[in-house]
């Protein structure tokens, strides 16, 4: 049975980031990064505030206090790889990490890698999954494209293709760039059998000397792949792809 992921709120959320109509706050009190969006069960996402923070990961550079207290606390290198937890477990001293500071890409990185471990997310779990703190940082920090890039990555595994591919659309325009994200998309355009755009993103990621190849060889694999026009590429098509937002449709199941 698909797993069907109601997207309204991060619709919205994220055509508002790409409209430039939400700065994104350094720091507010915890009632400026509420909880929002559903798990991958449609369960509504529900979690804790503190009295710390939020922070701003992207500008820890002018809170190194602030992250230490709460790194040298609840994310040490064994939490962060999930090896054990310093004052709770693994899970809770990761989920601390990400209530001070919503968009710490290392902890939501942890997240992903524990939920991937749990899934379906256990009933008694105390602490929300990884997809509720990813959407939770992006709509605290609607500028930032990794939340929405790791997003799009859990959504691609959970082969919600089309949902992942509108969270790495939003990550490639706010950061055009970055050949993993274009990568990542691409992996995604060929899961949905859009190969057009998939071939022209190889293009450009191999041309810009991604070494991973597993993007040219689902494309060999399917018959889209042809060897002596890409291999001519002209340097050229280093130029990233042109992005075109365009919402998701719903599942025939049926999401608000």
């Amino acid at each position: 049975m698909p797993i069907i992921i109601r997207t309204t709120s991060f619709i919205t959320l994220a055509l508002v980031a790409l409209a430039g109509g939400i700065a994104s706050p350094w720091v507010y009190a915890d009632t400026r990064a509420p909880w929002v969006g559903e798990t991958l069960e449609g369960e509504k996402c529900i979690g804790k505030s503190i009295g710390f923070g939020p922070y701003d990961y992207r500008r820890r550079a002018q809170f190194k206090e602030q992250l230490a207290v709460v790194e040298n606390a609840h994310f040490t290198p064994e939490v962060e790889t999930l090896q054990s937890g310093n004052t709770a477990t693994a899970i809770n001293d990761i989920a601390y990490t990400i209530m001070a500071w919503p968009n710490h890409h290392r902890a939501l990185h942890s997240a992903i890698k524990y939920r991937m471990m749990n899934t379906p997310w256990p009933e008694k779990a105390t602490v929300p999954p990884a997809e509720c703190q990813l959407q939770r940082a992006m709509a605290f920090s609607p500028e930032d494209p990794i939340p929405y890039m790791m997003y799009g990555l859990l959504l691609h595994k959970s082969q919600q293709y089309e949902k992942a591919l509108f969270a790495y659309k939003v990550a490639v325009k706010l950061q055009p760039n970055d050949v993993l994200m274009q990568y990542n998309m691409g992996l995604t355009l060929v899961e949905l059998e859009q190969y057009e755009e998939a071939i022209q993103i190889a293009n450009a990621v191999y041309a810009a000397g991604m070494p991973l190849p597993g993007l040219k060889n689902k494309l060999i694999a399917a018959g889209q792949w042809q060897t002596e026009a890409t291999d001519s590429a002209e340097p050229a098509a280093k130029a990233p792809p042109k992005v075109e937002l365009q919402a998701p449709q719903e599942s025939a199941g049926g999401s608000d």
